[in-house]
């Protein structure tokens, strides 16, 4: 495990860490849920920058 932090015990009671249990999918639907106007923000983003992208080209 490394240097993760211990978090909990799973089913087994095998000692879990957050981070093995938090990837980066399950943490962006945590966002998205808990900031719904975030996922908006992002495609805002991301749209955003593939324009000022092809205006450099």
């Amino acid at each position: 495990m490394g240097d993760k932090p211990i978090s909990f015990r799973d089913a087994d009671g095998n000692f879990v860490s957050a981070a093995d249990v938090w990837n980066e999918k399950k943490l962006e639907e945590l966002f998205n849920r808990l900031n719904p106007k975030r996922a908006l923000r992002l495609a805002r983003e991301k749209k955003s920058n593939e324009k000022a992208d092809k205006e450099e080209k």
